[in-house]
C-alpha cells in the first residue's frame, strides 16, 4: 500500500475524512503533488526536509484549525 492509497482511505472514510494529512515524501513530481492535494492532503513536503519549512507548514496548519470550525461528522 502506498502513501497515496492511505490518503485515499483516510479521506474516503467518514470517520477520518476531516483529519489533517501531511504528506512527507521524496517525490517532487507536480502531478503527484496535485493528486495528493486533490485527494485532500493539507500539506505536501518533500525530503530532505528543511526544518524551517516543515515547522512553518505545521504552524500554518495549526493556525488554520484554530480559526476554522470544522463541522461534526454526519
Amino acid at each position: 500500500m502506498t502513501g497515496v492509497d492511505i490518503l485515499e482511505k483516510i479521506k474516503s472514510n467518514p470517520h477520518t475524512r476531516r483529519s489533517p494529512v501531511v504528506v512527507l515524501t521524496t517525490t517532487d513530481d507536480a502531478r503527484e503533488i496535485q493528486r495528493c492535494y486533490d485527494l485532500g492532503a493539507n500539506v505536501y513536503i518533500t525530503k530532505p526536509v528543511n526544518y524551517e519549512s516543515f515547522a512553518n507548514a505545521i504552524r500554518q496548519l495549526g493556525l488554520f484549525f484554530a480559526v476554522v470550525k470544522i463541522p461534526e461528522a454526519d
